[in-house]
């Protein structure tokens, strides 16, 4: 598989497009607009912006998503980037806030994420499955990030308003209205219109906007835009060094074992010489004794220098 490589998102410049044209889009007309001969249905046009369509056309994608919650316009940011790499797959490049970014990548079944510490020592994290969530779907955290920050999937709920023809792209306006919800928090999502820039020869979505409010447990409205940008690559970014050097061609001769409540063990490679972490799942911790009272928090090398192979429990949150 070729290296494929992403650019990183101007987040600045993004918002400016965004902001430029909002709306909605969905396959059927509700009468408020003729739409252009050649408007595409959302059905395909989402068609064209699933993980699988981006590795056919050897792109790489790189989304970067505002959230603005009013009334104190309280702004969450998050860039991802998603490329292939000979040794690792699909790499999915995360950061979110000021968050140093975290590069997630599946291996031989396992999911790692890899970063620096403020020291810019590696430090790699084993990603603990869920067990009550064995279900048998090999969805990498990779992929899920994408599901979770890319376009989503085409909902039948969603219907076009209007599509304009800009030329070399569509912007289009969507009724989302029928997507509204109530969690079961008690938190409720009112939803109205979603707009889409769209570019005309590959359908591929260029940015996503959408105005809604938020309603919390307690009653408080809140209005909330979130902004959803997408750049397309063949030659954005590849692994950092210290992933190259210190992960990929490491020599991942030690073993973690981890041990789950119902009694399963799994025996998980890691790149010898490289401090690793474990990320239990949620409501799980991960402890460095069977008696589950020494939480495991540092990965520290014998006297010798020489960081060990280790056992590792994984056992539910005591309920307070």
């Amino acid at each position: 598989m070729n290296l494929k490589r992403i650019a990183a998102l101007v987040l600045a410049s993004c918002m400016t497009v965004l902001l430029a044209g909002c709306g909605t889009a969905s396959n059927e007309d509700t009468g408020s607009a003729a739409l252009p001969d050649g408007t595409p249905t959302l059905e395909e046009i989402y068609a064209a912006n699933t993980l699988q369509a981006y590795e056919e056309a050897d792109i790489q994608p790189s989304l970067s998503t505002c959230l603005r919650e009013g009334p104190d316009n309280r702004e969450t940011n998050s860039l991802l980037t998603l490329y292939w790499d000979d040794d690792l797959g699909l790499v999915s490049r995360f950061r979110r806030e000021d968050m140093s970014f975290h590069y997630y990548f599946a291996r031989e079944g396992v999911n790692y994420s890899a970063s620096l510490t403020e020291e810019e020592e590696p430090v790699l994290m084993i990603l603990a499955d869920d067990p009550e969530k064995n279900d048998g779907n090999d969805t990498t955290y990779a992929e899920k990030l994408f599901n979770q920050y890319g376009f989503g999937e085409y909902n039948s709920k969603e219907t076009m308003i209007s599509c304009t023809d800009n030329g070399d792209t569509y912007h289009i306006v969507t009724d989302i209205s029928a997507m509204s919800f109530t969690d079961s928090a008690g938190r409720k999502y009112t939803y109205t219109t979603q707009e889409y820039d769209v570019e005309k020869e590959t359908l591929r979505i260029l940015d996503v906007f959408r105005t809604y409010h938020f309603t919390d447990a307690e009653g408080t409205v809140k209005e909330c835009t979130r902004s959803r940008c997408m750049t397309y690559n063949n030659t954005m970014v590849s692994l950092p060094d210290f992933m190259r050097k210190d992960i990929c061609k490491a020599d991942w001769s030690r073993e973690f074992t981890l041990c789950y409540p119902d009694g399963s063990r799994e025996t998980v490679a890691v790149p010898d010489g490289v401090s690793v972490l474990i990320e239990a799942p949620d409501g799980y911790e991960a402890y460095a004794d069977s008696d589950y009272k020494t939480v495991y928090n540092e990965d520290s090398a014998d006297a010798d220098g020489t960081l060990p192979n280790r056992t590792i429990y994984i056992a539910k949150v005591a309920e307070d």
